[in-house]
């Protein structure tokens, strides 16, 4: 695989995974990580990725009507031996609480340092470790007209898979 694949592939895992988290779809989110792959400072930790898939999905389907990740400023660094590489990927979450009459914005900035190994030709998270640079919660006063739609969350259905 050359690198210009390496770096396709890698960001296809980074897409998985917000695709996955924010549609609480847990084949998603693991299939950008190795199998027993560690994430770093989640809370309990280190947590290998199948407790994750589990504690996050259950966790932020409770909690949270929508969440909404977004991944930029991707920094890839592969190993001279083409069989790791070290990325860095900002990372922008958003999550809608809904309570009984107010709405919350918690929002997160920070950062994922990965560290993704090739095993048997596939590349994949291995570790992850989060940073957390800033975050904030505030109420929701108004929103925008317009109707939502849960695309893809809680089995409804996702306009991609139509």
């Amino acid at each position: 695989m050359d690198v210009h694949e390496i770096h396709l592939t890698i960001g296809n895992a980074l897409r998985s995974y917000c695709r996955g988290i924010d549609r609480l779809d847990g084949a998603l989110v693991a299939a950008a990580f190795h199998p027993g792959a560690l994430l770093i400072d989640y809370g309990l930790e280190p947590l290998r990725i199948e407790v994750f898939v589990d504690h996050a999905l259950t966790s932020l389907g409770k909690k949270f009507v929508a969440t909404q990740h977004r991944v930029s400023n991707v920094t890839i660094k592969i190993d001279p031996g083409a069989s790791s590489a070290m990325v860095e990927s900002y990372v922008l979450a958003f999550h809608v609480q809904a309570d009984a009459e107010i709405q919350r914005l918690h929002t997160f900035n920070g950062r994922y340092i990965d560290r993704f190994e090739e095993r048997d030709g596939v590349w994949r998270i291995a570790q992850r470790t989060l940073r957390n640079d800033w975050s904030r919660i505030e109420t929701i006063e108004a929103t925008m007209t317009g109707s939502w739609v849960r695309s893809g969350r809680g089995g409804s259905p996702d306009p991609l898979d139509q």
